[in-house]
């Protein structure tokens, strides 16, 4: 006998109003972002944020991002600087999340225990609307189980976490496809991307005017300062090898299934899939994690998928493939 299914709200006046209701109530609720889906519970309660890692099996030393309405109320928990006022002012509300020195109103439990946050400022407009009827911050990893691929779509959470969460917000299908980019700046005179995003090194450097270092190497087993950090992560439960970009790809066939970038001109096998019609690195990000959680249900005993160009959101399209095929 099946799990009872959570109930699934549109991103409405009263699908908003029945999600912050949960939400209140210390419940958790998958939300929308342009990122990816987030499972929401507030940051602000420890009882909360408890059952977010509960229910995702995901260990304390992972941290949490914490998710505000507006910069105003993303900057009064923690101590933020001029480069972080800078990025703000860029990218808010957008895929951006800022590492910086926290005071006492975020829980150790969201920061494993360390003396810094993560916060955004998200802009997809249900996530939006939610925060702004509720006078808390939302803590939301992607809503999936622990190391899984992150959900891009509303079933993708029912699938994996659907018996598990109070309701789903269902937004449509992610803009974006992939989480923020983690920019350190509790030094700022040495920013850090932790973790590479939608928002590039590139647009980054022109921001601050300045060199972006890369994160120092993680150790698994200690506490995270971001997270997206540890070895391996986004992974389906089929085996997946990372093929170099533009070089010839295994032959697919009712046991491999072939992912490629662009769509070949002569398809030759019902076994090969492709993540856009013409390489455009926005639509393989956008479709990455959406076509991995489909092929992973399909009975395959190998995924092989091609990497993306290493240049804009191509790096962190490679950053989540690298997670996703390392061996622990």
């Amino acid at each position: 006998m099946s799990s009872p299914q959570c109930q699934i709200f549109t991103d409405n006046a009263v699908g908003l109003q029945k999600c912050a209701g949960l939400l209140e109530n210390e419940d958790l609720v998958a939300v929308p972002s342009e990122t990816v889906y987030g499972l929401a519970g507030n940051a602000f309660s420890e009882k909360a944020v408890r059952k977010i890692f509960e229910v995702k099996g995901r260990p304390f030393i992972d941290p949490l991002i914490t998710h505000f309405k507006n910069t105003e109320s993303a900057f009064a928990p923690v101590k933020p600087n001029l480069q972080a006022e800078k990025m703000a002012d860029a990218f808010w509300p957008g895929p951006l999340t800022l590492i910086l020195e926290k005071g006492p109103l975020i829980p150790d439990l969201v920061t494993a225990g360390l003396d810094s946050a993560a916060v955004r400022v998200p802009e997809q407009p249900a996530f939006h609307a939610l925060l702004t009827r509720l006078s808390f911050p939302l803590a939301a990893p992607s809503a999936n189980p622990f190391g899984y691929v992150s959900p891009t779509k509303a079933e993708h959470v029912q699938y994996t976490l659907g018996s598990k969460i109070a309701a789903i917000l269902d937004g449509g299908p992610c803009r974006l496809g992939l989480e923020s980019t983690v920019v350190d700046l509790r030094r700022p005179k040495e920013p850090r991307i932790l973790r590479p995003g939608p928002l590039t090194l590139e647009e980054i450097e022109i921001c601050l005017g300045c060199k972006i270092h890369g994160p120092a190497k993680s150790v698994d087993k200690k506490a995270q300062v971001s997270p997206g950090q540890l070895t391996q992560h986004y992974s389906p439960k089929t085996r997946i090898v990372v093929t170099p970009y533009a070089q010839t790809m295994p032959a697919a066939s009712d046991k491999t299934a072939t992912i490629v970038n662009i769509k070949p001109a002569q398809v030759l096998s019902e076994h090969v899939y492709w993540l856009s019609e013409d390489g455009d690195l926005d639509t393989i990000a956008r479709n990455i994690f959406s076509l991995l959680q489909k092929l992973d249900r399909m009975n395959y005993e190998l995924l092989s998928v091609e990497a993306s160009p290493q240049s804009g959101i191509g790096v962190a399209v490679n950053d989540r493939l690298r997670r996703a095929s390392a061996k622990c």
